[in-house]
């Protein structure tokens, strides 16, 4: 646990090695993480923590002011307390935190991993063209589009 002015932030670490900081995604805490983690056999040091409101990390949002900042700065202090460049991976709207912290710079990253992430528009908004058209590329190259006129079945 970080215990910091504004309130606790989940932080549970354990293994050896590289440090991974493992983000899950929203109504989520670190927990998610288990299964992944029990499969790298303790060969990194893996650290979990919770999004704001979840598990032991207390919400610092309030409806008049919702920004992401307030995430990516939980998150930092995550990173921070780990003490090396940490290779981050985040889980949906993790993931999009974690690209917060990664834009914002004030943490030193080894690597950036985000899975399912819900808005990659954010690249292209931040002005990283090159990223926003790689991510793109990726995208297109693994689910290419439908040709017109055309729709996915239905995923009932």
């Amino acid at each position: 646990m970080i215990e910091e002015p504004r309130g606790r932030i989940d932080y549970d670490e354990c293994g050896a090695g590289p440090t991974i900081v493992l983000v899950p995604g929203s109504c989520s805490t670190g927990a998610a993480w288990r299964p992944v983690m029990a499969t790298w056999n303790s060969q990194f040091r893996c650290i979990t923590t919770s999004l704001l409101g979840y598990g032991g990390t207390v919400e610092r949002r309030t409806a008049y002011d919702p920004d992401i900042s307030h995430e990516a700065e939980i998150l930092e202090s995550a990173v921070r307390k780990a003490g090396d460049r940490v290779h981050l991976v985040g889980h949906s709207f993790g993931g999009l935190v974690g690209l917060a912290v990664a834009l914002r710079h004030r943490v030193s990253l080894a690597s950036l991993a985000i899975l399912e992430a819900p808005a990659p528009e954010v690249l292209r908004d931040r002005d990283e063209q090159p990223h926003y058209r790689a991510f793109r590329q990726m995208t297109e190259a693994i689910s290419p589009p439908l040709p017109a006129g055309m729709r996915k079945p239905s995923q009932e």
